[in-house]
């Protein structure tokens, strides 16, 4: 008898991966972590019943939430990432030629299970690696060092979940307080199609930067297939000034990068509403 695992995103709406084996199935102080293998995504790592990343397809996020960033900001040292215990996010910086790289996550169970069962995800050997278990709410007001960029790669901003405080326009403040002067804030504001409450509150949060612009890319396993990102930058337009990418990657390109940008007319009349 097929196994399937069902992820229930939004009432009526319903992603069904069939797998071989559930690898890892426990708790942390903050949520429920489970591995398992699928026949078509491989290995997949969900937090509390959600898909954060899969071995198939997690290139495709992590390429597009991180190098738009660091392509933008004219010389990034020193990277932020709020979130990101699965390893991608910083094994994506790590291709730049940055000097520092610190990962703040509070749940270091996910950073433990995520380099058993995923260990191709990320390069923690790195020495411009810096691991923190902590809460990046209380590390950045209790902090007193700049950015260059700051990547939000937390779950999802759930009622009442963990992540939820990431979210808030009091803790984008203090990551704007936080960036040098030329400096940019990513974060995942995923689909287009479902919650555009969201997006909204992305944006409004977002405002005491001189740019904010929204992205898209293609990530298959996420709901909707299609995820969107949030930019905002302190100098540079992340659209038009970006630098050339020196390294081999698997989706995104320059080409992609101009893409990207290009909105379709039912989400420009959305950001035109913000404007």
């Amino acid at each position: 008898m097929a196994l399937w695992y069902y992820e229930d995103y939004i009432p009526h709406y319903r992603l069904g991966l069939e797998i071989k084996e559930t690898l890892f199935l426990g708790n942390s102080p903050y949520q429920k972590i489970q591995v398992i293998d699928s026949y078509l995504y491989g290995k997949v790592l969900l937090l509390d019943d959600i898909v954060q990343t899969t071995e198939k397809d997690e290139f495709m996020y992590h390429e597009m939430l991180i190098h738009p960033a660091l392509l933008t900001h004219p010389q990034p040292e020193k990277i932020l990432i709020v979130g990101g215990g699965d390893g991608g996010a910083s094994r994506e910086v790590l291709k730049h030629p940055v000097k520092k790289v610190k990962l703040v996550d509070i749940d270091a169970a996910v950073i433990e299970v995520s380099r058993k069962y995923l260990p191709k995800l990320g390069n923690w050997n790195d020495r411009r690696l810096e691991v923190l278990v902590e809460d990046a709410v209380k590390y950045l007001a209790l902090s007193d060092e700049i950015y260059d960029v700051i990547v939000m790669d937390s779950t999802d901003p759930l009622p009442s979940g963990t992540a939820e405080p990431l979210f808030s326009k009091d803790f984008f403040q203090s990551a704007y307080d936080h960036l040098s002067d030329n400096g940019v804030l990513v974060s995942q504001i995923e689909p287009p199609f479902f919650q555009p409450e969201r997006e909204q509150r992305h944006w409004e949060s977002l405002k005491m930067f001189p740019l904010v612009k929204i992205y898209w890319g293609l990530v298959p396993t996420y709901p909707g297939g299609i995820w969107t990102y949030m930019i905002a930058s302190k100098g540079r337009d992340p659209e038009t000034s970006f630098k050339k990418l020196l390294f081999s990657t698997r989706y995104y390109t320059p080409e992609i990068h101009r893409a990207a940008f290009v909105l379709p007319p039912f989400m420009q009349e959305r950001l035109s509403k913000k404007l």
